[in-house]
């Protein structure tokens, strides 16, 4: 979704999505953050990752006009969040929501997991007193994330 968004070219068409997710896979998982930066510098996109977000970071990136990818525990309630991960776009923030790009669908923020998997994942927004949880398991500064810039030629 980010490499959509820096380079509208790069991946075009109905099944996009599914010629990125076979890049990702041909380099790992797509939990692991070095499949992801390896796909996306395939299509001229440089992607760094970081185990330090707080909000104040996606604000500086979303300010700058780059998404932000996230990596976040899905299963479980927010209170206590649990699973192997999963990534997410943040596209913005306003007082209360994050709202993202989730190619999973729209999660229950509150409970965890996805009542309708693979349906109406763009655009979402989750209230941030509990994406954040499931982001920043381990207390703020703690949130998995990665910048993307597209590289100059």
């Amino acid at each position: 979704m980010a490499v959509k968004y820096l380079s509208p070219g790069a991946l075009l068409g109905v099944n996009a999505d599914d010629e990125y997710l076979k890049k990702v896979l041909r380099y790992g998982d797509t939990t692991q953050s070095t499949a992801q930066i390896r796909a996306a510098f395939d299509y001229g996109i440089k992607a760094t990752f970081f185990t330090n977000g707080t909000r104040t970071i996606l604000e500086k990136e979303l300010e700058a006009g780059y998404p932000v990818a996230c990596g976040i525990l899905h299963h479980g309630p927010a209170y206590a969040p649990s699973g192997g991960g999963h990534w997410m776009l943040v596209i913005g923030l306003t007082d209360t929501h994050v709202v993202c790009h989730d190619p999973y669908g729209e999660m229950n923020n509150a409970n965890g997991g996805y009542p309708k998997p693979g349906k109406g994942g763009k655009g979402v927004t989750y209230t941030w007193k509990n994406w954040s949880k499931r982001w920043m398991v381990e207390g703020n500064g703690s949130g998995w994330y990665m910048t993307f810039r597209k590289l100059s030629k």
